[in-house]
């Protein structure tokens, strides 16, 4: 029985055919590599770790069979109580993951709505908690300073090594793109 060639390798052949590779067959080589290579694109994972004290959004990024854990949000105690921490947890890593699988995660950003102080996830800087596309996650239940709140409950990778003067700055933006945190 003779094995079925593929039609890239019949193409590769017959474009290398002599000692000399014609422009055909380059381009026909190259796009012979590009599909042979294994897909290296990285993958993120969000999830809220209950088990961790105080609950945290992770994010899992995996590349090349390596793999990388951060605390995106730490759901701290002078903010929530236990079962409050928990579920804003939970509900703010299903928005992001969400939010990641559609490419419209790019920033966090502190707002007051309604008057409550809240956090949401935005597409780009400029935009508030109440602007079409952005996406509430949690608010506070008391009067509290939203950007103070979110830079003290931020994962070491994401924040700076000072919280940004709100008296120069309207509006803190946080990065939580993809590709600003992996370190592979």
């Amino acid at each position: 029985m003779l094995k079925q060639q593929s039609s890239v390798t019949i193409a590769i052949a017959q474009a290398t055919s002599g000692n000399v590779v014609s422009p055909l067959g380059w381009l026909v080589l190259g796009a012979a590599a590009v599909v042979a290579q294994p897909s290296t694109a990285a993958t993120a994972s969000i999830a809220c770790e209950t088990s961790a004290n105080p609950p945290a959004v992770v994010a899992t990024v995996s590349e090349q069979g390596r793999s990388q854990t951060v605390k995106m949000i730490n759901f701290l105690p002078e903010y929530f109580l236990s079962e409050a921490a928990v579920q804003n947890c939970q509900t703010t890593a299903s928005t992001l993951k969400a939010l990641y699988e559609s490419d419209r995660a790019n920033y966090l950003a502190s707002d007051t709505l309604a008057g409550k102080p809240t956090v949401c996830a935005v597409e780009r800087r400029g935009m508030g908690c109440d602007s079409n596309g952005a996406q509430v996650l949690f608010n506070f239940d008391r009067a509290i300073d939203p950007s103070q709140a979110l830079y003290d409950m931020l994962g070491s990778q994401f924040k700076g090594a000072q919280r940004p003067d709100s008296r120069t700055v309207s509006r803190i933006y946080t990065d939580i793109k993809p590709r600003r945190w992996w370190f592979f």
